[in-house]
């Protein structure tokens, strides 16, 4: 879905809690097209109090968080993004 709309935003994927080796795995065995980023402290999870996988933080062109959600659907992402434009 990324892949698909890299004209509406941009997707950045933050690894942290479990190994750099699983992390590797994740991007070859989905084929993550997204950036991603590795974080061994999790201090980037912490600052963003994510306590789990599969959280979708959107944030606006200034870094504020606009909304966020577990296991969102692709919809609800979409949605998202483009309220933003019309704020």
């Amino acid at each position: 879905m990324a892949r698909d709309n890299t004209d509406k935003f941009t997707l950045i994927g933050v690894g942290a809690r479990d190994s750099l080796g699983q992390a590797e795995d994740f991007v070859n065995r989905t084929g993550a097209t997204f950036t991603m980023l590795w974080d061994s402290s999790s201090a980037s999870w912490n600052g963003l109090g994510i306590t789990s996988q599969h959280r979708i933080i959107v944030l606006n062109r200034f870094g504020q968080e606009v909304d966020r959600r577990a296991n969102p659907s692709d919809s609800w992402i979409l949605d998202k993004v483009a309220g933003i434009g019309e704020a």
